[in-house]
Parts: C-alpha cells; sequence; structure tokens
C-alpha cells in the first residue's frame, strides 16, 4: 500500500522489542518476523536493522517477489533474511516467484489460474483479506506473500518444541536440508533455495536440536 521502508523498519523495530517511535515495545517480543511485502530498493539502514534484530534472536521471513526475475528484491534480498521462493500443488516453481542467488527456501504460493484437483475452487492459498473496506473474509491467493507466512509459521512450530533454536541455529538446520524436501538439482539452486519446507521434518530437527 502507500507504505514506505520507513514505516516497515519501525514496525520491525516494535516486533523485535527494540527502541522506536512509538515509545513502547511489546510486553513480549516476537520470535519469527514475517514480511509478505518488497519492492523498495537496498537500504543500509534497513541491512543494520536486520542484522541487529537477528542478532537479538528473531528470525526474519520475507516473500522472494513475483516478477519472475533473478534480480535480487528487498527485504527478502537482505543478509539474515529468509527468502522464501513460491511452488504451486505440483510441487514445481510457481510462474511468477523470484528465482536467483538470494532464493533460500521455497514454501506453497498456490496458482489461481488453474483448478487442477477438480475441486472448483483455484489453486490459491486459502487466506485472510480485506475483501472491502472494514470486512474481513476468507478468499484464494497466490503469490510469494503467501510462501513466506508457510516458513514463518513452521519456524513458529519449531521454536515451540525449542525455544532457544537462534536465527543461526535455523539457519544450520537449512543448509543441511533437515527442514526441507530437496527440489530441482540435488542441492541448493537458485529456484528453490534449500528445498521446500517440510513442517514435520522440521518439527524433528528442532526436537533433534535439544528440544522437548
Amino acid at each position: 500500500g502507500a507504505g514506505t521502508t520507513y514505516d516497515v523498519d519501525q514496525a520491525v523495530r516494535f516486533a523485535a522489542g527494540l527502541a522506536n517511535d512509538s515509545g513502547t515495545v511489546p510486553s513480549r517480543r516476537a520470535s519469527v518476523i514475517n514480511l509478505s511485502l518488497g519492492g523498495a530498493p537496498f537500504s543500509q539502514s534497513s541491512q543494520n536493522l536486520y542484522q541487529q534484530v537477528r542478532d537479538a534472536g528473531v528470525t526474519i521471513v520475507a516473500s522472494a517477489g513475483n516478477e519472475a526475475s533473478s534480480r535480487p528484491s528487498y527485504p527478502a534480498a537482505y543478509d539474515g533474511v529468509i527468502s522464501v521462493a513460491a511452488v504451486d500443488a505440483q510441487r514445481r516453481r510457481a510462474s511468477y516467484s523470484n528465482t536467483g542467488g538470494t532464493i533460500d527456501i521455497a514454501a506453497p504460493g498456490g496458482n489461481n489460474g488453474v483448478d487442477l484437483n477438480g475441486d472448483g475452487y483455484p489453486d490459491g492459498v486459502l487466506s485472510t483479506d480485506g475483501i472491502t473496506a472494514g470486512d474481513f473474509g476468507y478468499t484464494f491467493l497466490n503469490g510469494t506473500s503467501m510462501a513466506a507466512p508457510h516458513v514463518s509459521g513452521v519456524i513458529a512450530l519449531m521454536k515451540s518444541v525449542n525455544p532457544d533454536l537462534s536465527p543461526q541455529d535455523i539457519d544450520a538446520l537449512l543448509i543441511q536440508g533437515s527442514i526441507t524436501d530437496d527440489l530441482g538439482i540435488p542441492g541448493r539452486d537458485d529456484t528453490f533455495g534449500h528445498g521446500l519446507i517440510n513442517a514435520q521434518r522440521a518439527v524433528f530437527a528442532a526436537l533433534q536440536a535439544g528440544g522437548n
């Protein structure tokens, strides 16, 4: 919408329990911050902020972008941010999903242009949405903005069984392939990153790392 990078940075600061323009912080800071947004250019001040948030123990996840481009998209392309590409219901790259060297992981993003399972609904991701001003409901959406929350939600599940997991721990499990199913060429690639998020494997990995 009409928000600015500065607005986003202030919201991130608030969610992470850092000093911000509101003069307040939440009673409990976020463990995971999802950013289903993008399009702004690189900002060194934003990069510094995301590093500060990460150092505070907060994991940041962002949508890789929907331009079918290999150019870096921010905030997903910032160092320390988990960049999420999108796949369709057949575990193929969604046609709109960005690619490139900054992609870390893939998750369901949907495709509203088809109904391959024949259920009478588009193969998007059923999502809450502001259908009209002040009126919210469910609708089918598609995009990397739908994919990123899948990853954020799975990381929240990991943290629920192992609250001591740091952003660095989660990165290590991701790189090891412990929380994903490999797609595309073996190992990391520029389309799916380290693979498709797998909630069961991720929770098991968090437990094996010392959780309860």
